[in-house]
């Protein structure tokens, strides 16, 4: 790829995100940052530039807000943004019983992980439709693949992200463009905090037993320039999302059940 390329990445300012800019900006991209935090992306430009002739374009964007997607567009649109490769990486889950969940809370995870996600492949895509070129990484997780009772509505809102990566990617293949869904396992971010789990020790989601952020975005930046329509990021994950087809759906749901309920 040439260095004159740009990659726009949604929830660029720690984790899985921050990752995939290290890569893009290692390899000689050009970088659109987006995140709430309108400092943590200024520190991370500052990081990360360091005399560097690549630019680095941050927007201060909450994308869990109604019509941000279609503002975020416009503001790129505006500066003259174009990005090659989007990816669509900021989401956030909430743990617990769906019923003592906030509300508004819930519409804002659904917002982001869903709406804007959606808006932002219609929009960018089309672009490069147009130009008949261009890269679209979706991350969704291994949520997606089993319901997940006390992550239900979070994991539901990832099985439509791989449904729908997925999908759109048989839609634009044959304009040259390449829509890939990646999809962790637990990862080592602030997710789990936001989420209300924490830095547990033991059980399914202890701290030990997470993948290095590091890891999985290069492991999504692979299957990206590979033109993969979909990959599980680590071999414990892929086995244990695929077994899940192997198991009636009672026996799934119900296992999930026992692993989530005291993770």
């Amino acid at each position: 790829m040439s260095e004159n390329q740009t990659v726009l990445i949604t929830g660029a300012s720690g984790g899985i995100g921050l990752e995939f800019a290290k890569i893009f900006f290692s390899k000689g991209y050009n970088l659109i940052l987006i995140s709430r935090d309108r400092q943590k992306l200024q520190e991370v430009k500052e990081s990360l530039t360091n005399g560097s002739s690549q630019s680095i374009a941050i927007i201060p964007c909450d994308l869990s807000q109604d019509k941000s997607a279609q503002n975020l567009y416009n503001q790129c649109k505006a500066d003259e943004l174009a990005p090659d490769i989007l990816v669509n990486n900021a989401g956030f889950g909430m743990h617990g019983e769906h019923v003592d969940l906030s509300v508004s809370e819930v519409e804002n995870m659904i917002n982001l992980n869903i709406l804007s996600l959606t808006s932002l492949c219609g929009l960018f895509g089309r672009d490069m439709k147009k130009r008949k070129s261009g890269f679209i990484l979706n991350v969704a997780s291994t949520g997606a693949y089993q319901p997940t009772p006390y992550h239900g509505a979070y994991a539901a809102t990832k099985s439509y992200v791989l449904n729908f990566s997925e999908a759109l990617a048989k839609e634009l293949e044959d304009y040259g463009v390449t829509v890939t869904c990646l999809s962790p396992g637990a990862t080592d971010t602030d997710f789990f905090i936001r989420s209300g789990i924490g830095d547990v020790m033991t059980g399914f989601f202890a701290k030990k037993r997470r993948m290095d952020a590091k890891k999985v975005a290069e492991l999504g930046v692979s299957a990206l320039f590979s033109k993969k329509l979909s990959t599980i990021a680590g071999l414990t994950n892929k086995i244990l999302a695929w077994s899940n087809r192997f198991a009636p759906r009672a026996m799934v749901a119900g296992l999930s059940k026992i692993l989530m309920k005291n993770p």
